[in-house]
């Protein structure tokens, strides 16, 4: 016969490992809880409403098991949000593929990034609309460099990809002076979409064929400057791939 493992008798200590699972499934609860207190809270009154006691006291918790799992308000948003940029990232990662020039692929990138605003206006400008305290970078729900999560990161990878075809070997933060103009084109475009796209007051094209136009004015515009630069500022032995690292905690 083999032996068996006594079993604990009544009022016995729990096990070690036993009692850290359950503190972790207990901490896991919490911190869901939290998050999803965090959403309604937005939802119903803004960031604004967000505070670290709003967010206790809708779960039934003390603010110091929100500062145990959270830093700050900056740190719980960012993570309240987190599925919301993954969830953009990945289908611009789908949506860029690994075929074509780098100028298609900007397209596309972008055409799947208005298309996903327009689809889910709500969840967009709580993104990308409304003012919230910033996080750092350790802190963030978001890995940083990710592409499946970090959207930034891909657009500035695919002008990376773009400067080089070109034969530009660029600085750094070239690389991201133009990954900013082309988001803040696309950005500017989804949010007039957003606001105003039923006003009479405007004879619009239809968004894909706006977004060609307007691609083709920012990317020609890229190219122009580009070919200005002079050569010591065009190389520096850097590239978009160096932005700083960051672990998250």
């Amino acid at each position: 016969m083999t032996a068996r493992t006594p079993k604990p008798q009544d009022g016995a200590a729990t096990p070690p490992a036993r009692h850290t699972q359950l503190r972790d499934r207990e901490l896991q609860r919490r911190r869901s809880a939290m998050l999803s207190a965090v959403r309604t809270l937005i939802r119903k009154g803004g960031v604004q409403a967000v505070t670290m006691r709003s967010v206790a006291d809708a779960i039934g918790a003390s603010t110091t098991m929100v500062y145990s799992l959270f830093p700050d308000k900056a740190a719980l948003i960012s993570h309240a949000l987190e599925r919301d940029f993954v969830q953009l990232s990945r289908r611009l990662l789908d949506a860029a593929g690994t075929s074509g020039t780098a100028a298609e692929r900007l397209r596309r990138v972008s055409h799947a990034y208005a298309s996903h605003a327009l689809e889910h206006p709500l969840q967009y400008r709580l993104l990308f609309m409304e003012q919230r305290p910033l996080t750092t970078i350790e802190n963030s729900g978001i890995e940083y460099g990710n592409l499946s999560e970090d959207a930034y990161a891909l657009l500035c990878g695919l002008v990376q990809a773009l400067a080089s075809e070109q034969g530009r070997d660029l600085s750094a933060q070239e690389i991201q002076n133009a990954a900013q103009i082309i988001w803040e084109g696309v950005h500017g475009t989804v949010a007039l979409r957003l606001s105003t796209d039923k006003d009479p007051w405007f004879q619009r094209l239809a968004l894909d064929a706006h977004l060609d136009i307007l691609l083709d004015v920012l990317l020609a515009g890229v190219a122009t400057r580009w070919a200005s630069l002079p050569a010591g500022a065009q190389n520096s032995g850097k590239n978009a791939s160096n932005r700083p690292p960051a672990k998250r905690k």
